[in-house]
């Protein structure tokens, strides 16, 4: 794995951290790193494993952090 660059995370959880955490570490560590967090996420498996791209398109909104996200994916076409 030390040769993948991570561009995003997605999950299917409400947040990438646990429950009542305080710290926030997963939040921290993965955008320290300018990884994207996508939560709330549904059927990745039904993505393949190599070749589709995810965009996150996020709603605007003032002085946040974060917003609800319309995610979309394009799958790989095959030979045709």
């Amino acid at each position: 794995m030390d040769n993948r660059t991570i561009a995003a995370v997605g999950i299917d959880t409400p947040s990438i951290d646990r429950g009542q955490s305080a710290d926030f570490r997963a939040h921290v560590a993965l955008y320290r790193e300018n990884i994207i967090g996508f939560e709330n996420m549904a059927d990745l498996s039904a993505l393949p494993a190599t070749g589709s791209f995810v965009m996150g398109l996020p709603m605007k909104i003032a002085g946040g952090s974060g917003g609800p996200l319309r995610v979309v994916a394009f799958l790989p076409t095959g030979p045709e």
